[in-house]
């Protein structure tokens, strides 16, 4: 996100075939919007869990109340609503590769469940 680029290693680098396409889409969004992130955003309450097959699920909280989008070229500035739906949980379940590394196999995001 921050560079800008859906189709960077990093991207690709922590997300399964099935979650890629998603990341890449979200990303491509601000790119084509000429959009970026400004503001705060607080990251809260994580819980990691793994089972004994070796997966793995990741639960975090994401307030982005203070967060904004800002258009690149006019410099408008968009503000997320200050609303309970803009603090988000993620639920991610995660696999653990031969290379020991955690790849997101889904992601489901669920506005207003953390408080």
């Amino acid at each position: 996100m921050i560079e800008a680029d859906p189709d960077s290693e990093a991207v690709a680098f922590y997300n399964s075939e099935a979650t890629l396409p998603t990341a890449r889409t979200w990303i491509k969004q601000f790119v084509d919007d000429d959009e970026t992130l400004i503001g705060q955003v607080k990251v809260f309450d994580p819980q990691v869990s793994v089972g004994d097959s070796g997966s793995g699920v990741l639960f975090y909280c994401v307030d982005e109340r203070q967060a904004s989008t800002k258009n690149r070229k006019t410099g408008d500035v968009t503000r997320t609503p200050d609303k309970p739906e803009s603090v988000i949980q993620y639920r991610i379940n995660l696999d653990r590769t031969s290379r020991g590394v955690w790849k997101a196999a889904s992601v489901n995001v669920v506005p207003g469940a953390c408080r």
